[in-house]
Formats: C-alpha cells, structure tokens, sequence
C-alpha cells in the first residue's frame, strides 16, 4: 500500500476561488543550487458541476452520463484526441463486448455500427477501429456540450479539508486551475486521487503487469501466411488464424478477425539476426484492414508506469521491438515479404499501475464466487488477462460478478469517484476490470453518480445507491447480475 500526501494543495476553497491574475511565465528563483517555484497565482475555471480527469474509455462514457443526468460537465485530457487505450494504443479488440454490454456502451456499439467505418462490434468479432473512436467520442462530447481541454497535465489538486475542489493542471499556455462541485477520476493512473492523497496499491509488491506496444503491418498476403502456417509446427498454435483466413477473414473490410498464437517461440532461433526481438511474450494480432494486422507482441517488465524515466525505457525498448518483429516477418514468414510497418503506437500500453483504495475493494475471490452485493450497480465480466513476468494468466469462469458502489469512493476523500484502470481492485481483478467493456460501463456509473450527488447537493458517497441504480436502469443499463438475467 502507498500513500502520496506531499503534493495535495491545503489551500481553503475560500483562498482558492479569490484567485485572480496570473504570475510571469518561468517565474523561478534558485536556492543552494535548486530551482525553487516562486509563488504566484493562477486563473481559475470554476463553473462546472462535474469534471472528468481523462478523456479515454472510462472518462468520456462519465462525462456523456453527467451530462445526460443535467450536469455541466468539462474533461481535462492529456492528448490532443479522445479515446485512452482504445486510441493511443491502437487497440481495436474490444474483448468480450458481444457478451456484456449494457447502456451507453450498446448504443455506442450500434453508433459505431451506423458510423460505418470499420467492423460492426456487435456482430463482428468484438473489434472497433481505433480512429472512429477518436471521431465518436468527440462527436458524443460535443453534443451533449461537454467541455473539452485537450493537451492538460493533471500535476496538482486543491482541497479544503477531505475533500477535492479542484484540480491544477500544466499545459503548452501554463498553470490552471478547473474547480467543479464534483470529479471522476478515468485518467488510468488514479492521477488526481494520487495529487490528494488517497492510498493506493501498485501492483504487487510494486511489481505491475507488463507493458506492450502495439503495431500495425500492412500489405499481408493472408493466403500465403496461411499456406504456410497450416504446416507450421503444432507449438506455434496458429490453428485459428489458418480458419480465420480461409473464412474471408482479413481481406475485405468487414471481415475482421481476431488470433492468439505462440509465433513468439520461433523468436529465440532468430535471436543472433534480430537481437531486439521481445522476450517472454506471445504473438496475437487483430485485422480490421485488408491485408493488415495489428500486432501484441512486444513486452518489457520490471517497469513502473507511473515513472517518467521508466516510461522513457519502455517506449525505446519496444519501438525497437516491433521494428524488429517487423523485420523477424518480412524475411522469414511467407505471406510477409511486401508488407510494411505502417504504425507503432503513440505511447506504451500500461496494463496496471495506482489502483486507488476505496471503501470496498473487489477481489479475485469475489470473482470465484459471482459474487452479488445489495448495493452493486455494475457487472464486471470475468475473464483474467494478468501479465505478469511470472505467469500470464488468463483464467476466470467467464461469468459475472457484482460491483459494489464503494470500489467508486476512493478511503478518505469526498467529492470524488473513480472510473476504469485505477479503480478499487485487487491485482488479477484488476486485469479483468481493465478490459474495455468494463471499463466503459464503470464510467456511465461514476458519471451518473457524480452528476446525481450534485443534483441533491450531496457528497457521493451519501448519495443513495437505490436512486442511483434507479437512474441507470432507465437508461438501460445493468447494475447487477439479476438485472442480467431479467
């Protein structure tokens, strides 16, 4: 368990909101050889009900579920585009979405559908196009007036005794403050809750989940990589990919497809060729183009994604990685020989890191047991996808389980909820709650719920869980297991 308690800004509400000018840009003084911050004040924004930390999968359904809950809501997003994981990460496999959604997500699976840009995610394989993402969420924020601050760095908070009134951010015109009656915090690393103080766990013993870094190769013969793969020895495991392509898939838009493989293991005999090859890995790739892949392979451990210096390594390690595995497919893998890297990632996927503590946290357990809680307003599905140095774990019984509305109120701070990655779980939960489609349902919970407290003038945590359930059930959402099965 960790705590940060030295960068919460104790300043009164009061102090706070009398905030007027601005202080000169670079206004540092040096003490003893150090750079010391002058003092200085900075503007203030502070008419909003809610506002979400992070525009990506958990952040943006918040925002678009106070809004429609009759707040005034603004999202504060570190990119210039919406879309977290499912964007920055190119990730189109959104895994199990045909089996559990619910609310927001069916309508915005069926947008997608409409969209018409990619697979339909209801009918074909789980799969999204990560750039309709980006345009969709834009679109969904703008008409429900949700007010966007792109390219903002959470880097403090201001508080009045436990509870959170606004939050410092940096961006490329400075230092700001957003003050709101109400926050969500979807920025994956528990950004604002960590500025507060809040307790959180990193990993295990501080040791996370790996890292990857997707990419995309285009230009694939999938008929000669199949050919090739239905003689490949058993090991590799390329037996779905073989079924796949000889269903049309991967060569005609609409025609997405998903495969795991151990590919990896021909890695080592090539290693002398291609010394960047990952280590520790497997081989699974998703194609939503023509004749291309989007590939998960590259992998680093032992690397805290909460670290600047350590996101640094990883991001040079892996792009060195996927050009490597490029290179490892074009020379060696028939099917292969004209394709092209097309892109890496913007930045690495980071799997764990801060999962903020709150007044309940689900765990591994409660997932053996489909758990069901009295106060739940969300299903979680169970399917692990642990990536540990030690052991990839992907159990699971593939069922529900109840979420309770305290894993959402994160021990010791008010005016606050959580949404998505950094939310209260335990370590193999956590792997399974980070999967997009939950991910997503938890942001419709903590956006309607935030908006709800505002309404009645009340912390979330007072609010009533029966009102709230309420709320998303007209909204068709499920908040618990009999609602599934209802």
């Amino acid at each position: 368990m960790h705590k940060r308690a030295t960068s919460r800004r104790s300043l009164s509400r009061r102090r706070f909101m009398a905030y007027g000018g601005t202080a000169a840009a670079g206004a540092w003084l040096v003490e003893s050889g150090r750079p010391i911050e002058a003092a200085q004040s900075i503007p203030v924004t502070s008419d909003y009900d809610v506002l979400v930390c992070g525009g990506g999968t958990s952040g943006i359904p918040a925002a678009i579920a106070a809004a429609q809950t009759g707040a005034k809501v603004a999202v504060v997003e570190r990119y210039g585009f919406l879309g977290g994981n499912a964007a920055f990460s190119i990730m189109p496999c959104w895994h199990g979405l045909q089996e559990h959604h619910s609310g927001l997500l069916t309508k915005f699976a069926n947008l997608v559908e409409d969209f018409g840009v990619g697979p339909a995610p209801l009918k074909e394989g789980n799969h999204i196009e990560p750039e309709a993402v980006k345009i969709l969420f834009q679109t969904l924020a703008e008409e429900q007036k949700v007010h966007l601050y792109l390219h903002h760095f959470i880097t403090g908070v201001v508080m009045d005794s436990s509870r959170v009134t606004a939050v410092i951010t940096e961006s490329k015109s400075g230092r700001r403050a957003f003050g709101a009656k109400c926050f969500v915090d979807a920025s994956g690393d528990g950004d604002l809750c960590f500025h507060a103080g809040a307790k959180f766990n990193l990993g295990v013993d501080g040791k996370t989940q790996g890292m990857a870094l997707r990419f995309r190769v285009g230009y694939v013969d999938f008929d000669r990589f199949a050919d090739w793969a239905e003689k490949a020895p058993e090991e590799l495991k390329l037996g779905r990919l073989v079924r796949e392509v000889r269903q049309g898939g991967g060569k005609a838009w609409g025609k997405a497809f998903y495969f795991d493989s151990r590919l990896d293991r021909l890695f080592d005999q090539f290693r002398n060729r291609y010394p960047d090859l990952p280590e520790n890995t497997y081989f699974n790739c998703s194609s939503i183009r023509p004749n291309e892949l989007s590939i998960n392979t590259t992998r680093v451990y032992d690397l805290d994604g909460t670290s600047a210096d350590d996101l640094t390594k990883a991001e040079i390690t892996m792009r060195k990685q996927a050009w490597a595995v490029w290179r490892f497919l074009k020379e060696n893998i028939p099917g292969f020989e004209a394709s092209t890297m097309i892109q890496t990632a913007c930045q690495a996927g980071v799997r764990e890191s801060r999962t903020i503590l709150g007044d309940y946290m689900l765990s591994e357990e409660d997932a053996a047991k489909n758990r069901e809680f009295p106060d739940s307003v969300q299903t979680c599905r169970i399917i692990f996808d642990s990536h540990d140095k030690a052991k990839y774990d992907t159990g699971g019984n593939r069922g529900l389980v109840d979420v309770p509305y305290g894993v959402f109120l994160p021990k010791g701070l008010d005016a606050v909820l959580t949404a998505g990655r950094c939310t209260s779980c335990d370590h193999l939960m956590n792997s399974g709650f980070r999967r997009m489609e939950n991910a997503f349902q938890s942001g419709e919970v903590a956006g309607t719920a935030a908006a709800l407290a505002v309404q009645k003038q009340q912390m979330p945590r007072s609010l009533s869980v029966s009102e709230l359930k309420e709320v998303l059930r007209k909204n068709g959402f499920r908040t618990c297991q009999t609602d599934t099965k209802a």
